[in-house]
């Protein structure tokens, strides 16, 4: 039965970038349970397998980030004439602001409302660190702003990727600038790891506006040759940035400014967008050779706001509940760490399920989880 004229088709799911997020949130996972638990002394950073751990740990937020940009793009659609609907485009502003909201909620300065008056500097400047959500949601409403200016996939996916390349290039001179002399705190902390944000938009965001074009060729695509060529090209995009960090490693000690090499460098930036593509690579190979499996495990991967915040919930606790694995940080043996990774993991992904399975059994479910979640963190905030 064909669809009602002038209404959309849905378009498929693409496995592969569901799949891919899921080995991203697993990644993840790992590394924080490890860097949470292990003692530093454990850590011998001359063995090959911590430089490898090591390796791992950069490479995480990359590919979460490539898959993110990627992701936006198939869940666009856009009329004949090219436009984004206002209602979509409201949708994810909302969905980015939630993200954003998330982000700050976790690391609350204090337990009430009340008590914000007696939150030191350094609180507040904690608070205003920028961390992965802080750099998902505001990298998602630029994309969101550039779909709207934009009237084809293909413009979206070329402005995408010249903003990715220069926010890489640009980021010595951005890192450079004493922003916290000419800006608030929680502006400043968006361009500067000066304060001890993780992720400031330069060079992080770049991956996701980089993931644009991977997405805009995924949409391309016939559907039988998506995979292969998904494959091929993050293949050769990922070979392709790993010899431009080689050739950066000898040209731009004499073309940047002063600058933390690992954080801004244009080597470490490359090196890390080319494993990043070439894991994504890999992993489009295994979902090629075992759709099903990929398929399977999809699911899993479009849950990872859920599984975020639920893990670092479990590990670290939340301003209003202590953290539930009843061990005390930086602690253990690295054997120790790693047997802690598979309990962390399906305490995780069971809570999240549950929770899913609260939420779509019902309508009315639905609506009493947000109504008392919403209450509960009311509650905390104010009592």
């Amino acid at each position: 039965m064909s669809a009602p004229a002038g209404a959309e088709c849905p378009r498929p799911r693409i496995h592969v970038l569901d799949f891919a997020r899921l080995m991203a949130i697993l990644l993840m996972l790992q590394g924080h349970t490890l860097e949470a638990f292990v003692a530093p002394s454990a850590m011998d950073w001359n063995s090959l397998h911590w430089q490898f751990w090591g390796q791992l740990r950069g490479l995480t937020a990359p590919l979460f980030l490539l898959v993110s940009g990627a992701a936006t793009v198939l869940a666009t659609r856009r009329d004949p004439a090219g436009r984004i609907p206002l209602r979509q485009s409201l949708r994810r502003i909302r969905t980015a602001a939630m993200v954003l909201a998330i982000g700050y909620l976790m690391v609350f300065p204090a337990a009430r409302l009340a008590d914000l008056r007696w939150v030191s500097a350094d609180g507040w400047r904690i608070f205003f660190q920028v961390n992965i959500l802080q750099l998902n949601g505001i990298t998602l409403l630029l994309l969101t702003g550039l779909g709207a200016l934009t009237r084809s996939a293909r413009a979206q996916a070329a402005w995408s990727l010249g903003l990715g390349l220069f926010i890489l290039l640009a980021a010595p001179w951005v890192a450079g600038v004493a922003w916290f002399a000419h800006l608030p705190e929680g502006l400043a902390a968006y361009l500067s790891f000066a304060h001890g944000s993780l992720f400031p938009l330069f060079p992080a965001s770049a991956f996701m506006f980089l993931g644009v074009g991977l997405g805009t060729m995924l949409l391309e695509a016939p559907e039988a040759e998506r995979l292969r060529r998904f494959r091929l090209t993050a293949l050769g995009a990922g070979l392709a940035a790993l010899l431009l960090s080689l050739l950066a490693e000898r040209v731009s000690g004499a073309l940047l400014p002063i600058h933390d090499a690992y954080q801004t460098g244009w080597a470490s930036s490359f090196h890390r967008l080319g494993f990043s593509l070439v894991a994504l690579g890999l992993l489009a190979a295994v979902a090629e050779a075992w759709p099903r499996l990929a398929q399977a495990l999809a699911p899993l991967g479009r849950k990872s706001l859920a599984v975020y915040v639920v893990h670092l919930a479990l590990i670290y606790g939340t301003p209003w509940t202590p953290g539930l694995m009843g061990q005390p940080l930086h602690t253990l043996r690295a054997a120790e760490g790693v047997a802690l990774i598979p309990a962390v993991a399906a305490a995780t992904f069971i809570l999240v399920l549950l929770w899913d399975r609260m939420r779509t059994h019902s309508p009315s479910a639905r609506a009493f989880a947000h109504v008392a979640t919403a209450c509960v963190l009311g509650y905390a905030i104010l009592f």
